[in-house]
């Protein structure tokens, strides 16, 4: 029998131990990237491009929600006045957990930024990359209509329920806190009106004068809050009456409405820089 030295014992039972590591270990998905860098199509390095700070925005969309065509419009108008070189946007679709209404991501992806120092670059592989950066940004605004479009709730389909506080906690804050090197921002596109399992803010089909910090108990009691790390929060659509309900929204339900809010996302770790009610005043 071979024995082996006190060195090749030490070396193999390194490699075998780092071997069992990475085994136990979850691989690390690479990030989601719809957009095809302009880049790789002009065979140039990525290296050689201008450095941003990020920043990554993500659309969250209520699928229980349907608005008049305004507010739709002014959901894309704030995207496309976000959106420059270098961003990343991620569009999610939420809704109540009923048959053919769940939760997604819709798109998600990083547009690219100009060369850094474009005379080490041929003016070949530079016009090949010019005409790509022009076709990238029309394809992103197409995307970008096209999923925040379709993401919103038909106006005859009915859903009875929105499960706002749940999809937050469990499926969109996970993916807004994840990168805490950039700059996140949460368009939470929604009338911010509760009527789930946990609790239910209407009373007779009506918005009712909510406690917020009693239904911020109800909240803590399930285990609903959310960790955002930090994020910037705009809702917009708050408080959104459809034209054809006779029901007003006056300061009395709208103001508690708000001051919950407001409360939740502090206590998620986010700050809520504009409640849009229902339209956003300022940009993002």
């Amino acid at each position: 029998m071979v024995r082996m030295t006190k060195l090749a014992q030490f070396m193999w039972g390194g490699l075998f131990s780092t071997l069992a590591l990475a085994w136990c270990m979850p691989a690390i998905a690479a990030e989601r990237n719809d957009i095809k860098s302009c880049y790789d199509f002009a065979k140039i390095e990525s290296s050689t491009a201008k450095v941003v700070s990020g920043r990554h925005l993500f659309v969250a969309i209520d699928g229980t929600f349907s608005p008049d065509i305004n507010i739709k419009k002014l959901v894309h108008e704030k995207v496309h006045l976000f959106l420059k070189p270098g961003d990343k946007i991620t569009i999610i679709s939420f809704s109540a957990y009923v048959k053919d209404f769940y939760t997604d991501v819709l798109f998600s992806g990083k547009l690219d930024t100009d060369i850094a120092d474009r005379d080490d670059v041929s003016k070949k592989s530079l016009m090949i990359f010019d005409n790509c950066m022009v076709k990238q940004a029309q394809f992103v605004k197409t995307k970008v209509d096209t999923y925040i479009k379709n993401a919103f709730k038909p106006n005859d389909v009915e859903v009875p329920k929105t499960e706002i506080i749940t999809n937050l906690s469990q499926v969109i804050a996970p993916q807004v806190a994840v990168n805490q090197g950039e700059r996140r921002l949460l368009l939470l596109v929604s009338d911010m009106v509760e009527n789930s399992d946990i609790t239910s803010f209407y009373s007779k089909n009506s918005l009712k004068v909510i406690a917020p910090k009693q239904e911020m108990q109800k909240i803590q009691k399930a285990n609903m809050l959310s960790e955002f790390k930090q994020a910037d929060i705009y809702v917009l659509g708050a408080g959104w009456v459809p034209a054809t309900s006779k029901e007003f929204r006056g300061g009395q339900v709208m103001l508690p409405l708000k001051q919950f809010w407001q409360q939740y996302f502090e206590e998620s770790n986010a700050q809520l820089k504009e409640f849009g009610q229902p339209v956003l005043m300022s940009d993002m």
